[in-house]
């Protein structure tokens, strides 16, 4: 499903972090296009490292998946309802994965920011010097985007 023609390799270098404050701005915007799903999923560290310690392996791919078949029908409303998000409503962006380190209690490892309202960080764990990522490489359309049974070719 690769729409442009890989021009890098993957280094194991994809991927930045990001400013909270950003961070916190995309997550918000995710959450008012979705406001009965999921926010974020969470991964051990230990299914993570087995990920990366397999030989050759320079990163994680994360794809988007939900477990319900839709019939034809759903598939219509859901076509209309994208035309009219996109095309009436302007509602259109890039989704972005936001990664954070979680501590053993849950709770977010977020670095200090001083852009933000002083009552947001005092309801997290932002007193750590975490840090905040974000994707790099969406595909389609950007290098080392596979071909395969997930991607749909």
């Amino acid at each position: 499903m690769e729409t442009t023609t890989r021009t890098t390799p993957i280094t194991g270098k994809e991927g930045a972090e990001i400013e909270l404050a950003l961070a916190a701005e995309w997550t918000k915007n995710h959450r008012e296009r979705h406001p009965d799903g999921s926010i974020s999923q969470f991964f051990g560290n230990e299914i993570l490292q087995k990920l990366l310690d397999q030989p050759g392996c320079l990163g994680i791919r994360i794809y988007y998946a939900n477990s319900q078949k839709l019939n034809g029908w759903q598939k219509f409303i859901l076509a209309i309802s994208n035309f009219l998000k996109k095309y009436i409503a302007g509602a259109v962006g890039e989704d972005h994965f936001i990664l954070v380190g979680a501590t053993a209690e849950g709770l977010d490892m977020l670095p200090r920011d001083k852009k933000l309202d002083a009552s947001y960080m005092a309801t997290t764990s932002g007193t750590t010097d975490g840090t905040v990522v974000e994707q790099a490489h969406p595909c389609p359309g950007s290098a080392g985007c596979p071909q395969n049974v997930l991607t749909g070719s």
